[in-house]
């Protein structure tokens, strides 16, 4: 009995939790009800917070026997720790559309580590993955960044609108490294 009210914990635990992250998708679009976490009060002026990372793992037997580790990447945005602030309904939907772009870069970070799995293969067995990981996110860093500047936190349209522009031409370019596509063979020279 106890094993089973165990197993029952555990279950529950799990589901919640995947409950509580949303894959990126190129169907899904985030909306206000994503946003779960409380808002802190910041006064006059409606924000948000999204949170989005990317996480892979790569190991044994896996990372010998397939030369595909694209669905071993996947960029997730974290519900229960991301919130956004009421307001009128044109700013909500600014700051949403800006917290997709975000959401969207986050992908365009996974698709670049996807193809540096691919194209590094030989770092990941000798040196493992970290060393790729952190070149990708170290890039990913400064791009955010010079997002964040250049829209003033999405708050200027027309540059936001350039830069979804931008990040839905650059994840076409990595579609083979969606994660669930097939990346082509490198040919040997």
């Amino acid at each position: 009995m106890r094993n089973y009210l165990f197993f029952l914990f555990l279950l529950t635990t799990i589901t919640g939790f995947a409950q509580n992250k949303i894959e990126w998708s190129n169907d899904y679009r985030l909306s206000k009800d994503d946003f779960q976490a409380k808002a802190p009060d910041n006064g006059s002026f409606q924000s948000a917070s999204g949170s989005f990372y990317v996480e892979y793992e790569i190991g044994g037997m896996n990372l010998i026997t397939s030369r595909n580790l694209n669905k071993n990447v996947t960029c997730f945005f974290q519900k229960d720790a991301s919130y956004i602030e009421d307001g009128d309904a044109a700013s909500t939907e600014k700051i949403i559309r800006y917290q997709q772009l975000l959401f969207d870069l986050y992908e365009l970070q996974a698709r670049n580590l996807r193809k540096k799995f691919f194209e590094e293969r030989k770092i990941i067995l000798t040196k493992g993955p970290a060393q790729l990981r952190e070149e990708v996110a170290s890039e990913h860093i400064k791009l955010v960044s010079k997002v964040e500047s250049e829209t003033n936190q999405g708050s200027e349209l027309q540059k936001t609108k350039e830069w979804e522009k931008w990040v839905k031409n650059e994840l076409e370019a990595l579609a083979d490294f969606c994660k669930t596509c097939k990346p082509n063979k490198k040919k040997r020279k």
